[in-house]
């Protein structure tokens, strides 16, 4: 998609369209061997790639047992080409959500009816992209979004991402009103918690026994208006996906803790979560940069 220069976004909705049409099998055939291929011919990814892995696996926190930490790795290294291949199916084909099982869908709507609002977070991990089209067709969701930098990708995004109940809101000033309103009239909110903030938009706290720098956005929402917070996992399975919601419990009430420290418990939340499914979760993303 990078290099789809003259390419009109009108071909490349036509070619998403075709795509999502194969059968999920040779959709992920493919995937797994588009991860390697991009593994194999950026040396830039590859290191970055085996660090980000290295510090969670020398954490401790994934407790992955010795012998498999080498298979889960290179599973990693294909699942990371799925994303992109499964992409076209999540956003073109509407029964993609039927190949879906759920886990604590009940309980995620019995919040959503309490009218407090909910705070849903969605790390990088699984098909992580088909949640919130899941999500849309029990109740109205809106999620945050951070535009492509690539002016192609994020054409095409604006075209195919939205759908019936999904709403977007921009990373800025005016996509947290946006978001702040939702959750004052009893909305869905969704965002993904490990995303890299803007300089001044977050902390410093422990990913893996290594700082990173952490959006405090979501906390700083459910202090504000009392809204639940539940973590959302869209794990790959053979014959799909599987949707399961957690409502996550701080080690104290929102409103009495001091800010870092229930975004370090934030974090904790995310790595229990990434050690669900650590093959599947996005290592390649730059998750220690230093925002500018």
């Amino acid at each position: 998609i990078k290099s789809a220069i003259g390419i009109t976004i009108n071909q490349m909705i036509v070619f998403f369209k075709l795509f999502a049409r194969l059968p999920l099998w040779l959709v992920r055939g493919l995937g797994l061997s588009l991860g390697w291929l991009i593994w194999l011919a950026s040396g830039r990814y590859r290191r970055l790639m085996r660090e980000n892995w290295r510090i969670a696996i020398h954490s401790g926190r994934l407790a992955i047992p010795k012998q498999k930490v080498g298979p889960l790795y290179r599973a990693a290294i294909g699942h990371a080409g799925l994303i992109a291949t499964e992409l076209p199916k999540i956003w073109c084909d509407s029964r993609a959500v039927d190949q879906m099982t759920t886990s604590g869908l009940e309980l995620f709507k019995d919040l959503a009816k309490a009218g407090k609002g909910v705070v849903l977070l969605t790390p990088h991990l699984g098909a992580f992209e088909l949640s919130a089209r899941a999500i849309a067709r029990h109740v109205p969701i809106t999620v945050l979004y951070r535009p492509a930098r690539q002016p192609q990708f994020r054409r095409l995004m604006e075209r195919l991402r939205p759908t019936k109940n999904l709403m977007t809101a921009p990373a800025n000033a005016s996509g947290v009103r946006q978001l702040l309103r939702t959750l004052r009239t009893g909305g869905v909110i969704g965002m993904l918690p490990d995303q890299v903030p803007s300089g001044g938009e977050g902390v410093w706290a422990d990913f893996f026994n290594r700082p990173a720098y952490t959006m405090t956005l979501p906390i700083r929402l459910a202090q504000a208006t009392g809204a639940p917070i539940v973590w959302v996992l869209a794990i790959r399975t053979q014959a799909g996906w599987h949707l399961e919601f957690v409502q996550w419990r701080a080690d104290q009430e929102f409103v009495h803790t001091p800010l870092e420290e229930v975004v370090s418990a934030m974090n904790r939340g995310l790595e229990l979560q990434i050690a669900r499914a650590p093959e599947q979760y996005l290592w390649a993303y730059n998750r220690y940069k230093v925002p500018k």
